[in-house]
Formats: C-alpha cells, sequence, structure tokens
C-alpha cells in the first residue's frame, strides 16, 4: 500500500523536558504544547514556549541575551523557544507552535482556520505552511493581512460551528476542507477532502452543504468535493488521483484485491483493468519508518514488498505494476512517461 505523501522517515521527537498533558508547575510564562497530526502522534514530544509579555524587565533582558547567544529561538515577538527545539518536526508541528504562540493575540470571535486548522486538527496539507496564522474574522467583511495573521472576513459566511483542540477554537472538519478546496490548488485540496471522508471527520452532505454556502471559489471547491473518495489511503494516493485527472487517464479502481483460493490477498493502490496495469504509489517510509516497519528490518520489508509483488503478477490479468514515487508526482510529464510506457493513455 502507499506511504505518507512526504516519502520520508518520521523525524526522532528532540526532547524538550516537558511530557505529557499540560505542566501545572512550570515558571510563569512557560507551557507544554502538545500535538495530535494526521500522521500519528510522534512519541509524546512537546515543546516549551517561553512567553516574555508580563515578566519582570530583568528576566525578559536574561531571555534576550539568551537569544543573541543562540540559546533561545523566537518564534514569534514575545515567544521563545529553547534553541533547536523544533529540530527534527514535521512542517505542520512548526505551524502548529506558531498557532500556539500566536494564542494571547487571538481575539474571542476568531476562529483558525484554513491551513492553521489543518494542523490543529491534523488534516494533511500538501503545500507550503505559511508564515502567518489563519482565522476566520465573523466579525468583518473583508480580509486584512497582519504581522501575524491572515484574517479571512467571514461576516457573509461566518462558521455555524466549531471544535476545539487542546484550547484552540477551530472551524470544522468540513468547513476547513472546503475553505482549502475553495482557494487552493486541487493537489492540495483533494488530500484534505479524501482524508476527512476515509475518516468519516466529515461526509460529502456536510461538505456540499458548506460548497453551498461559498461566495467565492464555489466551483473550484465542487470539483474537489465531487472528487472526493474515502478510498485513498494517504495524501499521495490523493495527489496522484489529481495527477490521473490533469492527464486524463482513464478512471482507475481503487483499492482493488487479488486474491486467490488458499492463497493470501493483495490489495493494490490503482488497477486499471482495461490495461492490465497496478500502479502503486511508494515512499522511503515503508522501508525506513520504524512504525511502518513495525520491528522488521529494511530488507525484510523489501523482500516482503517483492513476493507481493510477485504475487500480484502472477494473475494473467495483469500486465505490469508501475511504481510511483512522490517525485513521480511532482514531475506530470515524467509521470506520463511511466504511465504511457506501461501502456495506459494519457492525453
Amino acid at each position: 500500500m502507499s506511504t505518507d505523501a512526504r516519502a520520508c522517515t518520521r523525524p526522532t521527537p528532540p526532547q524538550t523536558g516537558c511530557r505529557g498533558a499540560l505542566s501545572t508547575d512550570e515558571p510563569s510564562g512557560v507551557v507544554a504544547v502538545p500535538w495530535l497530526t494526521h500522521r500519528g502522534r510522534v512519541g509524546n514530544a512537546n515543546v516549551r514556549l517561553i512567553r516574555t509579555t508580563g515578566l519582570p524587565s530583568a528576566e525578559r533582558r536574561a531571555l534576550e541575551r539568551a537569544v543573541h547567544r543562540g540559546e533561545l529561538e523566537r518564534v514569534r515577538p514575545g515567544v521563545l523557544v529553547a534553541a533547536g527545539a523544533l529540530d527534527g518536526f514535521w512542517p505542520e508541528q512548526r505551524h502548529l507552535v506558531l498557532v500556539r504562540a500566536s494564542l494571547q493575540r487571538i481575539r474571542p470571535t476568531d476562529v483558525v482556520s484554513h491551513e492553521s486548522a489543518c494542523a490543529v486538527l491534523g488534516l494533511p496539507f500538501i503545500g507550503s505552511w505559511p508564515s502567518k496564522v489563519h482565522v476566520l474574522d465573523p466579525v468583518n467583511a473583508i480580509t486584512r493581512v497582519t504581522a501575524w495573521f491572515v484574517r479571512h472576513g467571514s461576516a457573509a459566511r461566518p462558521p455555524r460551528s466549531t471544535v476545539e483542540r487542546d484550547a484552540i477554537r477551530a472551524t470544522t472538519p468540513a468547513r476547513t476542507a472546503v475553505d482549502i478546496a475553495s482557494a487552493r490548488p486541487l493537489d492540495a485540496a483533494l488530500p484534505v477532502i479524501d482524508h476527512v471522508l476515509r475518516t468519516l471527520r466529515a461526509t460529502r452532505e456536510e461538505l456540499t452543504a458548506e460548497v453551498e454556502l461559498l461566495t467565492k471559489g464555489q466551483t473550484r471547491a465542487a470539483v474537489a468535493v465531487g472528487m472526493g473518495s474515502a478510498a485513498s489511503e494517504s495524501p499521495a494516493e490523493s495527489v496522484c488521483r489529481v495527477r490521473f485527472r490533469q492527464l486524463g487517464v482513464p478512471e482507475p479502481v481503487q483499492q482493488h484485491a487479488f486474491a486467490r483460493a488458499g492463497a493470501r490477498t493483495a490489495v493494490v493502490d490503482f488497477w486499471f483493468p482495461d490495461q492490465g496495469v497496478v500502479v502503486e504509489v511508494d515512499g522511503r517510509a515503508k522501508y525506513e519508518d520504524a512504525a511502518m516497519l513495525d520491528g522488521r528490518t529494511t530488507a525484510d520489508a523489501h523482500w516482503q514488498e517483492k513476493q507481493r509483488e510477485d504475487f500480484v503478477r502472477s494473475f494473467s490479468e495483469v500486465r505490469t505494476v508501475v511504481r510511483l514515487t512522490w517525485a513521480d508526482l511532482m514531475d506530470p510529464e515524467r509521470l506520463r512517461i511511466k504511465l504511457v510506457r506501461a501502456g495506459v493513455p494519457c492525453r
């Protein structure tokens, strides 16, 4: 089966001295920040945010000297972390730290939204994570960009409901997915749409209802929701489906099972029955991620995957198996060449 879209190994969480729930006995201005992402919990690693606002001037000056010595790093003005505390964190985790660092500037009426809501809710966003926190501002109709925030004026479409995660109020999974779909490219939107459908965090009816309320980007969002599939098991598979659409290939069968009585069953990512072609989306994580290896060695994982592919190729209807990497998905022409060589027609 396919692996995470980043196609890389899970980083080792840095040790910051804070674990578990929010501490109650830490010095004033220091909090622990837990998170949960679509990749699953990465250990119990937290990061300590040091807020300088309200501290005595002598303490603030001491902290500033620590920044100049390289012992602390600035996340936001007035918010520091230990040097290297964020090393090895996934991009969505870094953005979540940014959200938490900005909480004291978020207004009571604001609702964390778009990519920032993805980070809070653990939804997969494929693309560059923003340097500012995105919020809905239901009081205003005009979107404003400040030093800290992108405030989306949503007076014409205020959120009908919200969710709370670790004291952060965010848009619902359905609203988040549709906001992304209405404003971002399809290859960024579909992984979010597919994920909320697969994990049952939103229904197609809820997504459609949100699309109908859009005042901008409705057509774009409708395309993404229409393509949504609960059968996509990773962001990479979702992006692959976008590339198939762009290249005009026939509609494949997702998660097709090859089974034989008395033998094992192999489920493949995509099956083109008329062409006899199996397409699998691969990544290094399958062979390097400790969680995915589940006690196996990398050599064991390669051997088992070879045995699985040999089993799939043993079926008479299978002419060939095409393996795609994340690099293939990021280069449509490279992908087109691979598919055409395998006999899958493209525009």
